[in-house]
C-alpha cells in the first residue's frame, strides 16, 4: 500500500506508535468492520488481502512492498518497530531447546548464541517471524486509532464524513513506518546472514594442523555448534589429510 506526501507529513499526528508496547490488547476481530456506527462504517483492520505477508518471490526474502514513501531506517519509530516483538520474553527455538540465555536486539539479527553457534535459522532473523510481529503492531496501533476516532465522532469532535479520511491517514502512516522497518530488516539480514559460517570457514581454511581441526570438531559437537559449521571444518580436515 502506498502513501502520498501528505500522509508522510502527518507522521507526528499519528506517531504515538509501538512505544514500548503496553499490555496486549484483546484480540481484534478482523470481521467486525461490517458494524455500522451512526452513518458510517468502521473499517476493518486487516484488509481482505493482507499486505503483510510473504511473497512468492525469493528476492529480498519475499518481503512485501508497502509504501512508496517509507520512513528512514534510522527514524525512531522505525527503530522501535524492529526492536518490538509480540512476546518480549520468548527465546528463539534453538536457545529454548538447549536452555541457553537468549537476547533479542532487533528484527533481522540473530541472537548472540545463534551467531556464535552458526545457527542459520534463528527466528529473530526470520522474515515470517518479523511479519507476524508487524501484523501484531499494525492491529494494535490501528485498533487504538479506530477506537479514538469512533469516540471523536460520538463526542461530536469529528464529523463522521471525515472518519474514513483520518483512519486512512493513520493507516498510510503505519505502512510508511512498516516499509522503513522492512528496509532496515533487509540491511540487518544482509549484514548478518551466515556470518558465523563464513568466519569459521575462513579460520578453518587458514589452519593446516589436522589435530587442531579435529579438536575443534569434537569441541563443536559437545557445545552444539551447528552441523553446517562442523561439516565445513570437516571438509577442511579431509583436504589437509589428502593434500
Amino acid at each position: 500500500m502506498s502513501s502520498n506526501s501528505s500522509s508522510g507529513n502527518s507522521a507526528h499526528s499519528h506517531s504515538p506508535l509501538i512505544a514500548p508496547r503496553p499490555a496486549p490488547r484483546p484480540p481484534v476481530d478482523a470481521d467486525d468492520s461490517d458494524l455500522s456506527f451512526d452513518s458510517f462504517l468502521i473499517p476493518r483492520i486487516s484488509p481482505p488481502e493482507d499486505p503483510l505477508k510473504r511473497l512468492d518471490a525469493r528476492e529480498h526474502w519475499g518481503l512485501p512492498h508497502l509504501s512508496d514513501t517509507p520512513l528512514d531506517v534510522t527514524d525512531p519509530h522505525v527503530v522501535r518497530m524492529v526492536e518490538d516483538r509480540n512476546d518480549p520474553l520468548a527465546k528463539c527455538s534453538p536457545c529454548a531447546q538447549f536452555g541457553t540465555e537468549c537476547q533479542y536486539s532487533e528484527a533481522g539479527i540473530p541472537c548472540p548464541p545463534c551467531v556464535v553457534l552458526g545457527v542459520p535459522d534463528c527466528e529473530f532473523a526470520d522474515p515470517d517471524f518479523f511479519l507476524q510481529n508487524l501484523r501484531h503492531a499494525r492491529d494494535a496501533y490501528l485498533h487504538g486509532e479506530r477506537v479514538a476516532l469512533s469516540k471523536a465522532v460520538q463526542n461530536n469532535q469529528l464529523a463522521s464524513s471525515r472518519f474514513a479520511r483520518e483512519y486512512g491517514r493513520a493507516e498510510a502512516w503505519f505502512y510508511s513506518c512498516a516499509q522503513g522497518a522492512i528496509n532496515r530488516f533487509r540491511i540487518n539480514k544482509r549484514a548478518t546472514q551466515d556470518v558465523a559460517l563464513r568466519g569459521y570457514a575462513s579460520l578453518a581454511a587458514a589452519c593446516t594442523d589436522p589435530g587442531l581441526l579435529a579438536r575443534f570438531i569434537t569441541f563443536g559437537y559437545e557445545t552444539h555448534i551447528h552441523p553446517i559449521v562442523l561439516h565445513a571444518v570437516a571438509d577442511r580436515l579431509l583436504f589437509v589429510f589428502t593434500s
